[in-house]
C-alpha cells in the first residue's frame, strides 16, 4: 500500500494561490490605470457645466446632445477620412518594405530593423518641427525643387492637408513595418514558389497569393494606424490649417479655450467608444477564414 505525502496537496494549493495572486496583478493594474480614468471621464461628461471652466456633479445628457452639432460631425468625418487615408498610404509602403526586409540575408535584416528602431527613438515633437523646417520656404526641399525647375519661386509647402498626411505617415510607418515583420517572416515560401511554377509573375504572386495570406495582420495594422491618427494632435496643429485639424485638436480647444470640460469629456467618451468598436470589428474580421 502506497502512501501519498501529506504535504503534497497543501503545497499544490499554495502554488495555485500564488499563481492566482501573480495573475491578478495585471487585472488590478488595468482596473487602477485604465478602468478608473474611464469611469471618471464618463462621470465628468455627465456633470453640469458652469461658467469659467468649472463644473459641478450631476447627471445631464446635454453634452451628448451637443455631439450632433454639424461642426463636430464635420471634424469627426474629416478625422476618420484622414485616418483612413493615412492607413491606406502607410500599408502600401510598410507591407512591401516588411516583405522585402524579411527576404534579405539575416545580417541585412538585423541592420534594417536596428535602423527602424533607431527612428522610433525620435520624439514626435522633434519630427513634426523638423518637417516644419523642411517644408518651409527656406527649407532644403523647397530649395531643391527651385533648383530643379519644379518650382518657380520659393514657397512654403505647409500648412496644408498634404503636409499633415505626410507627417502622420512618417510617424506611424516604423511601427507598422515592425508590426508586420513577424507575420511576413512566417509566411510559407513554398506557396509563392508554387505560384511562380504555374506561371505567375512576382508582382501577381505578391498581390494574389501573399496579400490574402496576410489579411489578418494587414487589417490589424490598418486599425493601429487609424487609432493612432484619428485623434492626433501635434501634427495637424503644426502642419495643417484649422480645416485640417482632427478631433483631438477640437477636443483640446473645447477643454482649454472654451473651458467646457464636460463637453470635452463627452467627446472623449465618444472617441473611446469608436476605438473599442473598431477593435471589435478588427477581431471579427481577423477571426474569419482567409480566402483559399
Amino acid at each position: 500500500m502506497s502512501l501519498a505525502p501529506p504535504a503534497a496537496k497543501p503545497r499544490r494549493q499554495g502554488e495555485g494561490l500564488a499563481q492566482a495572486v501573480i495573475l491578478a496583478g495585471p487585472a488590478i493594474f488595468l482596473a487602477a490605470f485604465c478602468v478608473t480614468p474611464l469611469v471618471l471621464l464618463v462621470q465628468l461628461s455627465l456633470s453640469h457645466h458652469q461658467d469659467g471652466g468649472l463644473w459641478s456633479p450631476g447627471f445631464e445628457l446635454t453634452q451628448y446632445r451637443a455631439l450632433g452639432e454639424p461642426t463636430f460631425l464635420r471634424v469627426v468625418g474629416f478625422s476618420l477620412a484622414l485616418a483612413a487615408s493615412a492607413a491606406a498610404l502607410t500599408l502600401s509602403l510598410a507591407f512591401p518594405a516588411a516583405y522585402f526586409i524579411s527576404r534579405m540575408r539575416r545580417r541585412a535584416q538585423v541592420a534594417w530593423l536596428v535602423f527602424i528602431l533607431g527612428a522610433l527613438s525620435l520624439s514626435e515633437v522633434l519630427i513634426v518641427f523638423a518637417f516644419q523646417v523642411l517644408l518651409s520656404s527656406g527649407g532644403a526641399l523647397v530649395k531643391a525643387l527651385v533648383d530643379l525647375g519644379l518650382m518657380a519661386a520659393p514657397q512654403s509647402l505647409y500648412p496644408n492637408l498634404g503636409a499633415v498626411l505626410v507627417g502622420l505617415v512618417y510617424l506611424v510607418l516604423p511601427y507598422v513595418i515592425l508590426f508586420l515583420y513577424p507575420a511576413v517572416s512566417r509566411l510559407d515560401e513554398e506557396m509563392p514558389q508554387a505560384a511562380a511554377t504555374m506561371g505567375a509573375s512576382p508582382l501577381r504572386t505578391f498581390f494574389l497569393v501573399t496579400t490574402p495570406l496576410m489579411r489578418g495582420p494587414l487589417v490589424s495594422a490598418a486599425a493601429l494606424v487609424v487609432i493612432f491618427t484619428v485623434s492626433s494632435y501635434l501634427t495637424p496643429l503644426v502642419l495643417g490649417r484649422p480645416e485640417n485639424w482632427t478631433v483631438g485638436v477640437h477636443l483640446s480647444n473645447t477643454a482649454l479655450d472654451a473651458g467646457d470640460m464636460p463637453l470635452a469629456a463627452a467627446q472623449a467618451v465618444l472617441l473611446v467608444t469608436a476605438v473599442v468598436g473598431l477593435l471589435g470589428l478588427v477581431r471579427w474580421i481577423g477571426g474569419q477564414r482567409a480566402p483559399a
